[in-house]
């Protein structure tokens, strides 16, 4: 692609080189000082040369290449050089584009203390009038008509860029010193106010440039500090083009979209039950308003009839296209509408399009682009179906299995919620896994338990079915299709969720052992369990830590390891005692029952009959990142412990010891009586550097 011809000496210049190079496009970029060479940044596709030009220097330098076409962006003030390029750019027949710099007029600024005045001559002689300092903000090239004046002599400060080429013209008129100050802008009003004190000032001097140039923040710190504020009118031509529209101008003859900001909005929408009736008022306004419209089938059939529509519900699919509108040349403001069903915020596609939303939008950022999501709540369909039931729903357990394998994890998750609450939400995939969890139910026990499932609530096809778990069981499976979403009311819970259980609350077999109360609480605390995290309880025993740390969440899953057949069958009656489905018994030893289990995240080691380093070191095959905690109630155990992990390179273990004393009754005196110390072992492996 050719390339765009710059003449730049403004901070408007500056500004059209980034955006023609933000586009992909390159230019050719003219700068006439030092300080202009310097202000330009360091841009991709885009050349800088320094040096004043004579017209006939512009014509070769236009007819050296095959321009797209010139743009003026020159400082308002430098006529001449606006006079040159133009003549050079009708004798080369080129495109000319005059970038104008809205620097406003006279009746911008109005106060006490302020003259206009329309060139620097009459400005100086007006100058000769007055008394004390003038603070000179008008650059170099007219500098000379002030200093020429003999009885401004020692009055005057020009305050320049700090280029060397300026500081030379200032010397060259008889300042220096003092009456320099060589520093780059732009100046805020306490920077001038600073300025204007410390040099005892009290009339600025500053040409009409606008917002651009800083003549505001000028005028008001002339105002603040009391001075006068001298202002040169805008000498430049009549004709020229705005910023924006010569951004529009060279994204015509370029194809490439330069310059204008792009905003898009785009609002992420739940639609409820999926008619008119459910959708929000806001909801309604989105959709109307937007351009382009995203989502499943459904939703984009009965919303985006009268608008561009796709559908695409997948984040990588919707960006992939908002993308392309962002290369476009579309309008300015794209407004997209994202369409879900139910409420955005749950348990719907937006979990994952929202990260996906806020990290292209930091990369439209960096294109100019501006980027505004929404999110707009819809009506779930949990409060749809509570609605129709006319039940509350907030002390309900909610569990999404919506596009969801059934597997025995799964299963667990659902039989364990059930068991422990008196109300569950289960949103389905389809209908048909009314009769699943029907029969998944009855053979956990829970037959008796009331299911109520609501099919394509709200629309006109809405279907109830009402059942007891047995009975669902039993219904035929080939149910008609549709979003499903089925409640289970259990009205005798065993309500033992936590994990703070006590001692007598277990079922105890003498010669079995048992983790007691308070030790449970520290083992559980050092182990740190987490949603959806595996632990191994190896040497259950009686279960207690089992069963104590399943009711932490019904997602951590537990894995209780036992050898003895009878602490084994103790383990599982305290399981079911509680309803912890979330706890598997595996009869067996350890390590070797490692193989057939999925790698955990935690264990703790109440047991290990004299297998302590095969053990140890059987969990960190499993994974090198596991929590570990050991119980040992010898020193002889706590010794083999030091010496198993002395021999394990890149471990760590920290050591506890508890000893745990409780009040017994002894008639009417209370005793203090210890119990047994124990020793706790944490246990850590670090990540193995590499030679």
């Amino acid at each position: 692609m050719s390339r765009i011809l710059v003449f730049a000496g403004t901070t408007e210049g500056r500004k059209v080189a980034e955006k023609i190079s933000l586009a992909g496009a390159s230019a050719l970029v003219c700068v006439a000082t030092e300080y202009g060479m310097q202000s330009m940044p360091d841009l991709e596709g885009i050349e800088v040369r320094q040096g004043r030009l004579t017209e006939s220097q512009m014509e070769e330098l236009m007819e050296s290449e095959d321009f797209i076409c010139v743009v003026d962006a020159t400082h308002p003030y430098a006529t001449i050089a606006s006079d040159n390029i133009k003549a050079a750019a009708d004798t080369t027949l080129m495109q000319y584009l005059r970038l104008k710099r809205e620097t406003g007029s006279s009746s911008d600024y109005t106060r006490a203390g302020v003259h206009y005045f329309d060139d620097n001559e009459s400005c100086a002689i007006a100058l000769e009038a007055t008394r004390g300092n003038v603070l000179l903000t008008i650059g170099t090239k007219e500098l000379g008509i002030y200093t020429r004046r003999g009885s401004l002599k020692g009055r005057l400060i020009a305050r320049v860029l700090s280029g060397s080429e300026s500081i030379k013209t200032c010397e060259s008129l008889g300042l220096g010193g003092r009456d320099i100050i060589a520093m780059q802008g732009p100046f805020s009003k306490e920077m001038n106010v600073a300025q204007i004190k410390d040099y005892n000032v009290t009339v600025m001097v500053t040409k009409m440039t606008g917002q651009a140039g800083g003549f505001f923040e000028k005028a008001l710190a002339a105002d603040e500090a009391g001075i006068s504020l001298f202002v040169v009118g805008n000498p430049d031509y009549t004709e020229g083009m705005s910023f924006d529209q010569v951004c529009s101008r060279l994204t015509e003859l370029t194809g490439v979209r330069i310059g204008r900001d792009r905003q898009f909005e785009v609002s992420v929408i739940g639609c409820g039950m999926g008619n008119e009736g459910s959708l929000t008022g806001e909801a309604r306004a989105a959709i109307d308003d937007a351009q382009y419209i995203f989502g499943s089938k459904r939703l984009v059939d009965m919303y985006g009839r009268e608008r561009q529509s796709f559908p695409f519900y997948k984040p990588v699919d919707i960006i992939q296209y908002l993308d392309r509108l962002s290369s476009s040349l579309a309008d300015d403001t794209i407004k997209a509408a994202v369409l879900y069903s139910g409420d955005s915020g749950f348990y719907s596609g937006t979990g994952a399009l929202i990260p996906a939303l806020d990290e292209w939008k930091e990369e439209q950022r960096g294109r100019g682009t501006v980027v505004y999501i929404k999110q707009i709540p819809g009506v779930s369909s949990i409060a749809a179906l509570s609605s129709i039931m006319a039940i509350s729903y907030e002390d309900s357990r909610v569990i999404s299995m919506h596009g969801r394998d059934q597997d025995a994890a799964s299963d667990m998750s659902v039989v364990t919620a059930v068991r422990n609450n008196e109300k569950t939400f289960l949103l389905l995939t389809k209908p048909a896994d009314f009769i699943y969890y029907g029969k998944l139910l009855t053979e956990a026990g829970l037959g008796d338990t009331k299911l109520v499932m609501g099919v394509n609530l709200g629309s006109v096809d809405m279907r109830l079915y009402a059942r007891t778990a047995s009975d669902a069981a039993q219904m035929p499976e080939d149910m008609e299709e549709g979003l499903a979403t089925l409640y289970i009311y259990n009205e005798d819970p065993l309500d033992t969720s936590g994990f703070a259980l006590k001692d007598e609350d277990f079922t105890r077999k003498e010669g079995i052992p048992m983790t007691k109360e308070e030790i449970r609480y520290v083992v559980l605390g050092k182990l740190g369990l987490k949603k959806g995290e595996i632990l191994y309880d190896i040497g259950s025993g009686t279960g207690t830590i089992s069963v104590a740390a399943a009711g932490i969440s019904d997602d951590i899953h537990v894995y209780a390891i036992e050898e003895r057949k009878e602490a084994a069958d103790l383990t599982e009656l305290n399981k079911k005692r509680y309803g912890r489905d979330n706890v598997t018994v595996v009869r067996g030893q350890a390590p070797e029952s490692f193989d057939l289990l999925p790698k955990p995240d935690a264990a703790y080691i109440g047991g290990s009959s004299n297998k302590l380093r095969e053990i140890i070191r059987g969990l960190k095959d499993k994974n090198r990142e596991v929590r570990v905690v050991a119980g040992a109630v010898t020193l002889e155990t706590l010794n083999s412990l030091m010496q198993v992990m002395s021999e394990i390179p890149y471990s760590s273990i920290d050591v506890i010891q508890m000893n745990i004393a409780k009040t017994e009754t002894i008639r009417k005196y209370h005793m203090i009586k210890s119990l047994n110390p124990i020793f706790l072992a944490i246990i850590s492996f670090v990540a193995e550097e590499s030679e």
